[in-house]
C-alpha cells in the first residue's frame, strides 16, 4: 500500500502518535473523526511551514482535516513532503 500514497500521506504518517488510523481512510474523511489529534495536525503543519519557508494561511490549516486537503495545500505550495525537508 505504501507505494500508492500520496505525499502528504506519506508526510502526515510521520507525525501521527497511532499511524494505523490512516489505514483505509477515504481521502475526503475528517481527519479528526478518524481518530487523528491536534497534535498530529499541529505537528503537521508545523512541518509544512518549515519545507516551505511560510506561515500557513487560515484557509490553509482548516484544509488539513483531510487527506485531499493536505496534498492540495503541498501541491500549491510546491512542498515536497518528505519527513526529510521537515528536519
Amino acid at each position: 500500500m505504501s507505494d500508492q500514497l500520496t505525499p502528504g500521506h506519506r508526510l502526515l504518517l510521520e507525525f501521527l502518535d497511532m499511524p494505523e488510523l490512516l489505514e483505509g481512510i477515504e481521502r475526503d474523511a475528517d481527519l479528526t473523526s478518524a481518530g487523528l489529534n491536534s497534535g498530529d495536525l499541529i505537528r503537521l503543519a508545523l512541518a509544512i511551514e518549515e519545507q516551505t519557508g511560510s506561515p500557513l494561511e487560515d484557509d490553509e490549516l482548516t484544509a488539513l482535516h483531510t487527506l485531499d486537503g493536505i496534498d492540495q495545500v503541498l501541491t500549491a505550495r510546491g512542498a515536497t513532503a518528505t519527513a526529510e525537508g521537515a528536519s
